[in-house]
């Protein structure tokens, strides 16, 4: 009895002891439980949303290895306590002064930080809105913790998850508040046991340490790559910036690029270089000199009746498809046929790895927003031509349609939107609604056999087959027996990833040959200008990224470009821009010749106002990139990169450097100009040799 006595009183004492030692640092454990807490779930939606710890689709760097994990995770929690760290210190200093001293202060402060970034971090992530092909069901069913069939609507499940888990979260929340209130404690050290300083120290020893440690950070692409996704990074990286963003010009030492005038707000990284000012305002080979642009060869071509023209736009269409096999079996027979009796471009490029920009350069004919150049739809119009658009993909989606004139007055307008319930995925979001093959082939017939063709007619129709995740539940399966699971397209399955792939390229084909032999069984076959071509490659992980729109390399921006037209010369290389006037020399029957081996096509990797990539590319495939956040270039003839002051020092390579950034200069000079109806007045350069 006595022993039992005993044990029971040291029990007490040791819990008494323990509650004595938690309550001393109640201030630093609090910190850490909201930084552990969030920690957790949002490094589970940054691999959710980014597969940021695998690698994935459009991600160009993941942290595979344990001491990459390691090292990206112990960084993320420097900056979650230290953002945390400081915004409890205000929080209890403030109970301080109101003489709140019970348990329920430091539970109001882990409720209310997790609250607030549990708001945060849904918004953020979009879980109301972001679910497209992109990370179909796994997301939800990863978020919901259970399976989604197939023909749910996102949008419902979206809202009614969320708002769910939001209400469940609170109500726990207040139910432990409630009980925590009637059952205060009131031991007396709880107001006399005096405070620990570790949390206020280390606090101060992160705060001189933190400004260093954010400017190595934002110096380091594959570092910055993930905690830029941090929230507490994202805060206090800005804060940092702001403070050191002496000219007010948007840019200080902190974030990325850095500014390099700190007190000059005329130079700063993305600036509008003006020419002819004297001040180099981007910071790059001095005051900007323009590229005369060069006449716009359709204003020398009369708008007339030609063959009817059918431009086919491959979603996602690597250049190597003409010659890929899948267990002996040619992927694309159809496109290799026609190839061989018309004419296949050996070296045609996107200009940006995207889809909306290059559908707009291919039927713009330019890579800015500008009148110098005519428009295909415009021009074929004033020819006489009907128009019809028939689209696997929501053609609105960055607007494509409004700004190409897709849906101007007298176009025949049919995509995925139109037939919004014909959808092969749930999601109704603009990025993700595509058409089977089959159902664009349906509506290309139905068309084809309502059109007057003794008028000249122009179609364009766009397979999505090969879209991430290259599959669909209703795909054909026509070179596999099995479609490679979205939750297992990672870097270990890339020969599954592929083959998967090229499946759908052979989808495609096939709604190509539908085309085909609808023309040749109305006898239309050689009144009619084909034209086949890819909007962007893809990275199948050989490069050791999957996707596209990262990087300026073959896989993602060398595209096929096929016309039934034999009689096309083509010895240069071809940019999308350009494609529209061959199609229209086709069908004029005019000379089609594009023999310039020395011209150059412009890529970019961003946007124009401020790429991280930019480059040229010649017949042969020889390149010169530069990178914006290195400032160094790759010259694929060296297979290295070289600084800027090694380029300009190397009288081989000083022009080529020199002319890839003018070029650059002079595209964003002019959209800026037109943009802003000639504000600086350019038009001196608006004539001149082409380059």
């Amino acid at each position: 009895m006595i022993n039992s006595y005993k044990q029971l009183v040291n029990g007490k004492l040791l819990i008494a002891k323990v509650e004595k030692n938690i309550w001393h640092h109640r201030r630093l454990l609090s910190v850490l439980a909201v930084i552990l807490i969030v920690q957790l779930f949002e490094l589970a939606l940054l691999q959710v949303k980014y597969d940021i710890f695998i690698g994935g689709f459009l991600q160009p760097y993941a942290y595979r290895t344990f001491p990459e994990r390691v090292l990206f995770i112990l960084i993320s929690l420097w900056y979650d306590f230290f953002l945390f760290g400081i915004l409890g210190i205000f929080w209890f200093n403030l109970a301080d002064r109101l003489n709140k001293f019970g348990v329920l202060t430091y539970y109001s402060f882990t409720v209310l930080m997790l609250l607030v970034m549990g708001i945060w971090l849904g918004l953020k992530f979009k879980v109301l809105s972001y679910f497209n092909d992109t990370i179909n069901y796994q997301i939800i069913a990863n978020l919901g913790g259970g399976s989604i069939k197939e023909g749910l609507l996102y949008a419902s499940n979206e809202i009614a998850l969320f708002t769910g888990i939001m209400v469940i979260i609170i109500g726990i929340f207040i139910f432990i508040a409630r009980y925590l209130r009637s059952h205060e404690y009131s031991r007396d050290y709880h107001q006399q046991l005096p405070q620990s300083l570790v949390l206020k120290w280390a606090l101060i020893i992160m705060s001189v340490v933190t400004p260093f440690l954010t400017f190595a950070v934002s110096d380091n692409d594959f570092l910055r790559y993930g905690l830029e996704k941090k929230t507490s990074y994202r805060l206090i990286s800005s804060g940092l910036d702001s403070l050191t963003d002496f000219d007010d010009d948007g840019y200080g030492l902190f974030s990325y690029p850095k500014d390099s005038a700190l007190f000059d707000d005329r130079i700063y990284p993305g600036a509008l270089d003006i020419p002819g000012n004297e001040i180099d305002e981007d910071g790059l080979l001095g005051d900007a000199v323009l590229i005369p642009l060069s006449p716009d060869p359709l204003k020398e071509i009369q708008p007339r009746a030609g063959k009817h023209i059918i431009l086919i736009v491959l979603e996602t269409a690597r250049v190597d498809l003409l010659e890929q096999q899948i267990n002996g079996q040619f992927v694309a027979p159809v496109m290799r046929e026609i190839a061989r009796t018309g004419t296949s471009a050996k070296y045609a490029y996107s200009h940006t790895g995207y889809t909306v920009t290059s559908l707009m350069a291919l039927f713009n004919r330019e890579l800015i927003q500008h009148d110098h150049r005519i428009k295909l739809i415009d021009f074929l119009q004033a020819s006489g031509y009907g128009i019809s658009i028939i689209s696997g993909q929501d053609e609105s989606f960055g607007d494509i349609a409004l700004n190409t004139g897709m849906t101007k007055e007298g176009v025949n307008y049919f995509d995925a939107r139109t037939a919004i319930e014909d959808r092969v995925f749930p999601s109704k979001d603009s990025g993700s609604l595509r058409l089977s093959e089959e159902r664009v082939v349906e509506q290309f017939q139905k068309r084809f056999s309502e059109l007057d063709l003794k008028t000249p007619q122009f179609m364009y129709l766009n397979f999505q087959a090969a879209h991430f995740p290259y599959s669909h539940p209703n795909m054909q399966k026509r070179l596999v027996k099995e479609f490679i699971p979205r939750s297992e397209i990672v870097a270990e399955n890339r020969e599954r990833v592929a083959a998967t792939y090229w499946n759908a390229v052979s989808n495609a084909d096939w709604a190509v040959g539908r085309v085909v032999e609808t023309l040749k069984k109305n006898n239309l076959y050689d009144q009619t200008s084909l034209v086949i071509l890819g909007d962007h490659g893809e990275s199948l992980f050989e490069d050791g990224f999957l996707g596209h729109g990262h990087a300026i390399n073959e896989a993602q921006t060398h595209i096929p470009l096929v016309f039934n037209d034999p009689n096309l010369n083509i010895n240069q290389a071809i940019g999308q821009v350009d494609v529209a006037e061959m199609a229209i020399r086709s069908a004029f029957e005019l000379p089609n010749q594009w023999l310039n081996s020395e011209k150059s096509v412009f890529q970019l990797v961003g946007n124009l106002s401020f790429p991280s990539l930019i480059g040229h590319v010649k017949y042969g495939g020889d390149r010169i990139t530069f990178d914006f956040r290195s400032e160094q270039g790759y010259l694929s003839e060296d297979k290295q990169w070289k600084t800027l002051q090694e380029l300009l020092a190397d009288s081989k390579q000083k022009d080529r450097i020199n002319y890839l950034i003018s070029d650059w200069e002079t595209l964003k000079w002019h959209e800026y100009d037109f943009r802003n109806k000639g504000d600086y007045k350019s038009q001196q350069f608006l004539s001149g040799d082409q380059h």
